[in-house]
């Protein structure tokens, strides 16, 4: 249990700390060295290849941590499960490659107009997924082998300091914006790398084949299990770029510049479910284990403490962020200013998603993870969906009230789902009252008469207002038993 919460410690710290290295690059610095339409076009490409890399992965990470158990029966061996999984990777992005060069002239033309600078970085696409693809390989197999905090630290500070290192050198004139952008596209390449040495250095970097382990009996839960992740896994990179990549695709005229000022509107919200992944890697394998055990008493518990701990969490993230909104706009250019209520709509969705606490963890570990497939099949839907009806009407504003609907929805048929099947539901008393609270400390913040010129200044003491106003009730009310602990501990030093 010590080597749990020491990797969930460290990996909340590196979770941070890549939210402040990201908003440092998305909010401040990349819209501050480039034009809207470079800064536009950054957002398009990568959320282009995180989907593509999606999807021509197979599901390789859940299969690589669910079936490594089973084929690491030798020190330092997997018994040919890391090649078959190179493999298939490798022939999936072949194929989404393919699929990607047919349609073309299609794609391009969604592009086209003000967005046809995309035009010139069209063919190194496939190139840059490839990149992902294979960090996502080797990442995986270090997740099997528990290296979880070199992997986090990969993927959330390594990647966005190389972005941040690569605009410095197109900045000083180093290089021109066309080699920026393919030193941008391919950074994966570099984490990949770094994964390649440490299975090196760990000596777990074996492409070992043993055939008896490719027989019928254990090949068929393998696809069986690939197949139903594959749309799963899509779920998060649809909620996360669909809406950015119709958004150029829909919107006709000034596509990047859009593109971009939604970007930073979506990455101000993304903040707010930072805890989410946080506490899901504490509860996971709790809820994993009394699964195991049939103790569904013990996994309500979990359920109704995390609905709460995430609505305080969300709460405080989401009120600091919409009492400060304008002041927070105004630090950036004036073009940034129609991000005001995209923020908002998105921010509140992901506020009412984390009150309905670790349903997505109960789901994936348990017998019931194929409805997962389902509902993301269904996500995918409502987000494209939501988004043709809501882009052409109301532009960026629309792109995040369709993604707000389908973020809503895909949570209440969760919710249905886990309280149908083994009838838990996370709501109490508890979690009204937390949102109550904050919604009263948030309107007292927001009305006080405080003309405070500097705005970052102004920040600080709303914040700190804020968060005094929200905190002190909680505590007083006793509506946590686990913010009160912590309080204690180490506050008061009970």
């Amino acid at each position: 249990m010590g080597i749990i919460q020491r990797q969930a410690f460290l990996n909340t710290f590196i979770n941070y700390a890549g939210v402040v290295i990201g908003f440092v690059n998305v909010v401040i610095l990349f819209p501050l060295f480039l034009s809207q339409e470079e800064f536009g076009l950054t957002r398009l490409v990568l959320s282009l290849i995180s989907v593509m890399a999606q999807m021509s992965s197979f599901g390789v990470h859940r299969i690589a941590i669910k079936f490594f158990p089973i084929f690491r029966k030798e020190e330092r061996k997997n018994n040919g499960l890391f090649l078959m999984l190179f493999l298939l990777s490798i022939s999936g992005t072949i194929i989404i490659s393919l699929i990607y060069f047919l349609f073309k002239q299609p794609i391009l033309h969604f592009y086209q107009d003000e967005a046809s600078l995309f035009n010139d970085y069209y063919k190194w696409i496939p190139l840059a997924t490839l990149g992902m693809v294979v960090f996502i390989v080797f990442e995986s197999f270090l997740q099997a082998l528990r290296k979880t905090v070199f992997t986090n630290f990969l993927r959330n500070i390594v990647v966005r300091v190389y972005w941040l290192v690569a605009l410095f050198f197109y900045y000083k004139g180093y290089c021109t914006f066309y080699q920026f952008m393919l030193i941008y596209m391919l950074g994966y390449f570099f984490t990949a790398a770094l994964c390649v040495l440490q299975l090196m250095a760990n000596k777990e970097l074996s492409f070992d084949v043993n055939k008896t382990y490719f027989k019928s009996r254990l090949l068929k839960p393998i696809i069986n299990y690939g197949g139903y992740t594959i749309f799963s896994g899509l779920t998060l990179m649809l909620v996360v770029n669909v809406d950015t990549l119709m958004i150029g695709a829909l919107l006709p005229e000034d596509k990047l510049t859009f593109v971009g000022v939604y970007a930073v509107a979506t990455y101000i919200a993304s903040v707010i479910s930072v805890p989410n992944a946080a506490l899901a890697r504490i509860a996971s394998p709790l809820i994993a284990h009394d699964w195991r055990a049939k103790n569904l008493k013990n996994i309500d518990e979990v359920y109704k403490k995390s609905s709460v701990l995430m609505s305080f969490a969300a709460g405080i993230i989401f009120g600091a962020i919409a009492i400060n909104i304008d002041e927070i706009l105004v630090l950036m250019k004036p073009e940034f200013a129609a991000a005001k209520y995209v923020v908002l709509v998105l921010g509140f969705s992901r506020l009412l998603s984390m009150t309905f606490g670790v349903n997505y963890a109960i789901l994936v570990v348990t017998k019931f993870y194929r409805a997962e497939t389902f509902l993301a099949i269904f996500l995918l839907v409502l987000v494209v969906v939501t988004n043709f009806i809501f882009i052409p009407i109301y532009g960026i504003l629309g792109a995040a009230m369709g993604t707000a609907i389908a973020i809503i929805m895909f949570n209440i048929l969760m919710f249905l789902y886990i309280k149908y099947k083994i009838n838990l539901q996370p709501f109490t008393v508890k979690t009204l009252n937390m949102l109550l609270i904050g919604a009263f400390a948030a309107v007292v913040t927001y009305l006080l008469p405080l003309n405070i010129e500097n705005h970052i200044v102004s920040i600080i003491a709303k914040s700190a207002i804020f968060c005094f106003l929200y905190i002190l009730p909680v505590y007083l009310l006793k509506v946590s038993e686990d913010i009160n602990s912590v309080i204690d501990k180490y506050l008061f030093r009970r």
